[in-house]
């Protein structure tokens, strides 16, 4: 059963259930907003294979263990190699958004002599979003903060 919440009448209404949210007519921003939002929460999150021994299941490798980036925390910010960690962004939107094209999906580190983000990587990640309403291109600028591991899109 779907959460309740009153009206301005002060009458009990329901929420929509999830197929209503998900077959109701919304505009293109939305769903582009959806997508972006959802691949900042799959960047922030932490893949939690690398702290398990899981030798012995090689299809631990494509669950749910796996969503998120590999944690940063022992790698110094000289010693980040940006085109392993685009790498990784790369595996993980592949794997865990299926929004976008997998064939489609490029993430470039980028590199600026002015970046106002000083203990940031930058990332540009291009691709073609399969969603029926919204089939188009899509590029994101990802700021990867070293102090906390956070993503954030630029």
């Amino acid at each position: 059963m779907g959460s309740y919440f009153l009206n301005e009448h002060h009458m009990k209404v329901s929420q929509p259930f999830l197929f209503d949210k998900l077959s109701s007519k919304t505009s293109r921003s939305f769903w582009r907003g959806a997508l972006v939002r959802d691949v900042e929460l799959l960047l922030n999150d932490a893949a939690r294979s690398g702290q398990l021994h899981l030798d012995n299941y090689p299809w631990c490798k494509n669950s749910v263990l796996n969503f998120g980036l590999p944690s940063l925390s022992r790698q110094l910010p000289v010693n980040a190699d940006a085109l392993t960690i685009a790498h990784h962004i790369h595996s993980i939107i592949v794997l865990f958004e299926p929004r976008i094209d997998p064939r489609s999906i490029k993430v470039t580190p980028v590199v600026e002599k002015r970046q106002a983000l000083v203990l940031a990587l930058l990332f540009d990640i291009n691709g073609w979003s399969v969603i029926p309403e919204l089939q188009a291109p899509i590029s994101l600028r990802i700021a990867l903060d070293y102090s906390c591991g956070a993503v954030s899109i630029i």
